[in-house]
């Protein structure tokens, strides 16, 4: 592999490592308190095993969108990493119809990370999009 695309498999592990190391906490304090995990948490753990399969067999091409995805519906709520779901909920309006809309800050901040480490690849998808 060249350079940048070992930092960007690197980042990923790093990436992955977080979302281990929050998806075991989550466990453990399911485990030692009263707090029980949702489905949201258990599509998250299968969600974050089907990245670090993808990172050991080392395809790259497909822990980008697999790892990508993990973290969007994390973002939207679908999936959980962190014990209690927190999540931040806002309103907008559109008329008069409210819209409900709520993310999760961790998968949030995780996304923006991701979106670091592979702005290469995200520049080549959108590029190729647009050349069109």
């Amino acid at each position: 592999m060249q350079r940048t695309q070992l930092k960007e498999f690197y980042g990923y592990g790093l990436i992955l490592a977080v979302l281990i190391s929050v998806q075991a906490y989550s466990i453990y304090v399911a485990v030692t308190t009263d707090l029980s995990l949702s489905w949201q948490h258990y599509l998250g753990f299968g969600a974050t095993a089907v990245a670090g399969v993808l990172w050991a067999f080392r395809k790259p091409q497909y822990l980008f969108y697999a790892l990508g995805l993990t973290l969007i519906l994390g973002y939207e709520n679908l999936l959980g990493f962190t014990p209690s779901l927190d999540f931040t909920a806002t309103r907008y309006y559109i008329n008069n119809m409210a819209l409900h809309v709520s993310y999760q800050d961790f998968s949030m901040y995780m996304l923006l990370i991701w979106a670091y480490v592979a702005h290469d690849r995200l520049r080549n998808l959108v590029t190729g999009l647009l050349v069109r």
